[in-house]
């Protein structure tokens, strides 16, 4: 027959019970990193589309946005929000000379005259816009 004292048993339950508790809090730490890096990544890579999609708009390149949504509501909303905004941009673009859009890196001054500017943006979906010379300085301190 066997014979095992209890101090040399309860030693035994004691080692297998801590290597258990070790690799089980192991396991949940790798389990909580694993989560928190997949939710990082769900919250983070449609702010990440929707600020690329963001200098896409502030090229006036509106034609190339396309939203996917989020699984996240308030991230969903400012998706829904700057979707709407990209297609009211689009609706008023339709209003604007191609001349005074021009690039975003140029200011509407080095484009076209301010007299001109205004006179472009009354006379709506014309391709062509009227052109008119501005007037010299001498005749403005005329008027």
């Amino acid at each position: 027959s066997v014979v095992i004292s209890l101090t040399q048993l309860f030693a035994d339950i004691n080692a297998a019970a801590t290597r258990m508790l070790t690799y089980t809090a192991i396991a949940i730490a790798v389990l909580a990193i694993t989560a928190g890096l997949l939710i990082s990544y769900l919250v983070t890579a449609p702010l990440i589309r929707l600020s690329y999609q963001m200098e896409e708009v502030a090229e006036m390149n509106l034609d190339v946005i396309q939203q996917k949504p989020s699984r996240f509501k308030e991230i969903a909303d400012i998706q829904a929000f700057f979707g709407t905004m990209v297609n009211k941009l689009t609706e008023f673009r339709a209003y604007l000379p191609e001349a005074v859009l021009g690039s975003a890196e140029r200011s509407i001054s080095e484009v076209v005259p301010e007299e001109e500017a205004v006179e472009m943006l009354c006379e709506p979906n014309n391709p062509n816009p009227r052109r008119v010379a501005p007037a010299p300085a001498s005749s403005r301190a005329s008027d």
